[in-house]
């Protein structure tokens, strides 16, 4: 068994013993409710909830096809969850954004900037830029390129393609960049700034399931009886990846409270 020391959110020192796998998931619940700033049993229920969200797919799909195209079709639960999270994300990016310029951080304002106009994007292209919700009609040039037939691009072939490998890599950052910091002892003075970079070690199930998923997804082939399932199943990732994405930002708004009240508190 060994110890290590860990800067908590606040900067922190304790030592952590590590060296068993209790230790390792005593670790993990206590840092992450001192980061959080809540109770280790909502950083479990945190924790669980990709794995809540994949299991209610599949018993959709276990349940009939009716059942799994109310759960996975267009303008269904899954992509009307994820639309929202969207939404909530990019208000809490914006937030993130005006509280680094605020600041006069304006390197990190400007990614979380980027991060809203690319939030934006996604929540613009699953609505099909209000093409669903207006009903008006397909360009002719762009109807013979998507597979939907809809005002979007990323339906169309060649960049749904694209789109995979970049959930791919979403999922590589966020599951191996946490692992990363922990084990390169000389980014642990520049915690806060790498905080704001890098997902908490408890979104690790956010983005390991889309990983996983992907991987299989990009270099397996689909077994030819289950492939409706299994192809539309990537709708129930894509719900995994808006929460990472929400958590995340939820996560940094929450650092952002606790530093105000921090100073509120000292001010007083």
């Amino acid at each position: 068994m060994r110890e290590v020391t860990v800067l908590t959110s606040n900067t922190v020192e304790r030592e952590v013993d590590v060296g068993t796998n209790k230790g390792a998931t005593n670790y993990l619940l206590t840092d992450g409710a001192h980061a959080w700033n809540t109770s280790r049993g909502m950083v479990i229920a945190i924790m669980l909830l990709p794995f809540f969200i994949c299991l209610s797919g599949v018993l959709a799909a276990l349940m009939g096809k009716e059942a799994y195209k109310w759960f996975i079709g267009e303008d269904r639960f899954a992509e009307n969850i994820q639309v929202i999270l969207w939404i909530i994300s990019f208000v809490f990016s914006f937030n993130v954004a005006r509280s680094q310029v605020r600041k006069g951080d304006y390197l990190f304002g400007a990614l979380y900037v980027l991060l809203c106009g690319g939030i934006f994007f996604i929540i613009g292209e699953e609505l099909s830029w209000g093409q669903r919700i207006l009903g008006w009609t397909t360009p002719e040039s762009l109807k013979m390129m998507n597979k939907q037939n809809e005002t979007n691009i990323h339906n169309i072939y060649e960049i749904g393609e694209t789109i995979k490998w970049i959930h791919l890599m979403v999922g590589a950052y966020g599951t191996f960049a946490p692992f990363i910091v922990l084990g390169v002892k000389s980014l642990q003075r520049y915690q806060k700034e790498v905080s704001l970079l890098v997902p908490h070690l408890t979104l690790l199930p956010y983005f390991f399931i889309p990983f996983v998923w992907r991987v299989y997804r990009n270099f397996f082939e689909d077994p030819q009886r289950y492939r409706f399932v299994i192809q539309e199943y990537s709708e129930v990732i894509e719900l995994v990846i808006a929460s990472a994405f929400m958590f995340f930002l939820l996560y940094q708004n929450r650092q952002i409270k606790k530093m105000s009240d921090d100073n509120s508190n000292g001010s007083s």
